[in-house]
């Protein structure tokens, strides 16, 4: 994945929980020169190595510079944002890092959650915070959900657009952001009644998630929940709508995430096989959506 170091992007990512770790890793291993503050560097380090090792690729590990010093974001071209989903610690750290960049460097954040005028309300540069939020994991998935400021700085912009293009990433640019973007809507209207029918005692939660894998999953791998309409038929469709939709989930909450960490009980299951498939899903997937644009 590595080429020539696209030396006009030069990353320090801020955070160092799972997807900062792994957003870090990317540009590494896109030949990006990457640092990442982090409060431990133990921790951090490891946290690297093991990522890397999903991808088998530890010279990229080695590759990203570790440091506890938040003033390492003066020297870089683009800064991502990787930390918890709070706005008030979002505002504050965007700031903290306005005072050490020059005024046209990127800011950009990981949010699925919040807007670039809401994360940038507090800054004297504003129009310089974007918002790329990625899928995990994103060293494989190169989706990413793009929303700008109201009125983007052109420079700032373009040093965002190439370290896109730099990490290997397709833009998916949201002319009106919807909260949760669309990746979270969509995973989480799955969710509440993927939950819902284990709750009723419609399925068990592993015959749930047979489901997925051996039916939608790869029914919208290779053409989308939308497209699928046109293969299967509008009228068909409308037909099993009828009858299926009055009865889905429709609470503002989904009950169950309240057990086991989001997991009925009975699902869980051993992590790092499931962590060994999932990733080879991703890489077949992957392979299935290029294949289509060829």
């Amino acid at each position: 994945m590595a080429g020539p170091m696209p030396e006009a992007v030069r990353t320090v990512v801020v955070g160092a929980g799972t997807m900062g770790v792994r957003v870090a890793l990317r540009c590494a291993r896109s030949g990006i020169e990457t640092s990442l503050v982090a409060r431990d560097l133990d921790r951090a380090r490891n946290a690297l190595r093991e990522a890397a090792a999903e991808v088998e690729d530890a010279p990229a590990a080695e590759a990203v510079r570790v440091t506890t010093a938040l003033d390492a974001v003066a020297h870089a071209s683009v800064v991502y944002e990787a930390i918890p989903e709070a706005l008030g610690r979002k505002q504050t750290l965007l700031a903290e890092i306005e005072a050490f960049v020059g005024d046209e460097v990127p800011l950009v954040s990981g949010t699925s959650s919040f807007f670039p005028d809401a994360l940038g309300f507090d800054l004297e540069f504003p129009q310089r915070v974007f918002v790329a939020h990625f899928v995990h994991p994103v060293t494989l998935v190169a989706l990413a959900e793009i929303v700008e400021p109201a009125d983007p700085d052109p420079s700032a912009r373009a040093t965002f657009e190439a370290w896109i293009a730099a990490a290997g990433l397709r833009p998916l640019r949201l002319a009106t952001p919807l909260p949760g973007f669309i990746v979270n809507r969509l995973q989480f209207a799955l969710l509440r009644e993927a939950l819902h029918i284990v709750e009723r005692g419609g399925a068990t939660a592993a015959e749930v998630d047979a489901v997925m894998r051996f039916g939608l999953g790869p029914r919208w791998t290779a053409t989308g929940p939308i497209e699928s309409i046109a293969l299967g038929g509008k009228g068909t469709f409308a037909d099993v709508a009828r009858a299926v939709v009055p009865s889905l989930d429709a609470r503002p909450d989904v009950p169950l995430l309240g057990l086991d960490e989001g997991r009925p009980a009975e699902a869980g299951p051993d992590r790092a096989p499931a962590l060994r498939a999932r990733l080879r899903a991703y890489q077949a997937a992957a392979e299935i959506a290029a294949s289509r644009e060829r």
